[in-house]
């Protein structure tokens, strides 16, 4: 009795050990989508989503299972779908490069699906004011977006902010008198200034792209509010080149 109880256990152990993988039947059509197409270098993270359909036009059943492989970073070696998708998560490694992802399920298959990780190029600046016209508050915030080559934020990237000279006001003075004398004391415009009275908050420091691929910087001004109204430019450049500029009125 104890004879057949153990060969029972050990057949079932068997049929457990060699039971089939659930995987898409021939002639299913499967259908890769990353996002994003683009992560930093260090720990990145893009999710690599493969849709199946059986010929019948139906999702696979769930439980699917799909391999995933890439050429660059680390990602899950497998994935089960569930109402016909299957997901995963493809993470960089501190390597940059395009990574070509691909996806099996029995005898389909899809290869090559790139995802860039770091070291992205960007190939335009926008810039942007607001307020675009200077008035009571006497500081405009000033947006800078980088975009790739595909129109694709780009995150990570230093941008230096500079606002470009304009005729400076005079300087501010203050009179004192006494029954003797007069005296004009001259005070001089603050270091952090640029001439012409206006200034970045940044001092000129860089100012790193958030993942929209956005940098923010303040342009403050002391001009005279009963000045003749001027314009100035502030100007957005990143370390590989790219630039935009803005003009913003004052008074």
């Amino acid at each position: 009795m104890k004879l057949r109880t153990a060969l029972v256990a050990v057949g079932l152990g068997l049929l457990t050990c060699h039971q089939a993988i659930l995987t898409a039947p021939t002639g299913s059509e499967m259908t890769v989508v990353v996002n994003p197409d683009f992560i930093p270098a260090n720990g990145g993270v893009s999710v690599v989503s493969a849709h199946i359909i059986e010929p019948a036009g139906t999702p696979v059943p769930d439980g699917t299972v799909v391999q995933f492989f890439t050429t660059l970073g680390r990602i899950d070696e497998q994935g089960k779908t569930n109402d016909g998708v299957a997901r995963v998560n493809l993470v960089s490694d501190s390597r940059s490069g395009e990574a070509k992802v691909t996806a099996i399920s029995g005898s389909v298959i899809v290869k090559d699906v790139p995802v860039r990780i770091g070291a992205i190029l960007p190939s335009r600046v926008e810039v942007t004011a607001n307020p675009t016209r200077i008035t009571v508050s006497r500081s405009s915030h000033i947006y800078a977006f980088v975009y790739d080559g595909s129109g694709n934020p780009v995150p990570g990237v230093p941008v230096i902010f500079k606002v470009s000279s304009s005729a400076s006001p005079p300087p501010t003075t203050t009179t004192t008198t006494t029954t003797t004398t007069t005296t004009t004391t001259t005070v001089p415009i603050a270091p952090a200034q640029t001439a012409g009275g206006e200034w970045m908050d940044s001092g000129g420091n860089p100012i790193t792209t958030d993942n929209n691929g956005r940098a923010e910087d303040v342009l403050r001004t002391d001009y005279p509010r009963d000045a003749a109204p001027k314009s100035v430019t502030v100007t957005a450049t990143t370390s590989k080149s790219p630039f935009g500029t803005v003009p913003v009125w004052i008074n």
